[in-house]
């Protein structure tokens, strides 16, 4: 009977110890997989941002592209550049 006990006891302990010994075996790759995980997942947070500002920016490109697609868009657009229309004279302010 004290036997019995005993060889329950080892038993015991040997699993305990193979136990422990799994996981300090696999805590290396498992803190590894979750570093990796974690480095993933803020880059991708990062390029989702990206993509969001790049979408606005498409929307806001097409907007334009569908102002300038009218006639007094394209006459805006060419003021804004500074171009003139024939027999005009740009505007000269003496400052002094």
């Amino acid at each position: 009977m004290a036997q019995m006990g005993r060889c329950r006891a080892v038993l015991g302990l040997a699993l305990w110890l193979i136990a422990v010994g799994l996981l300090v075996g696999t805590a290396p790759q498992t803190v590894h997989y979750f570093a990796c995980w974690r480095a993933m997942r803020t880059e991708t947070a990062r390029l989702e941002q990206q993509l969001a500002q790049m979408r606005a920016e498409v929307h806001a490109l097409e907007a334009e592209l569908r102002r300038v697609q009218t006639d007094l868009g394209r006459e805006s657009l060419a003021r804004q550049r500074g171009w003139l229309r024939k027999g005009e004279e740009p505007l000269r302010l003496n400052t002094n």
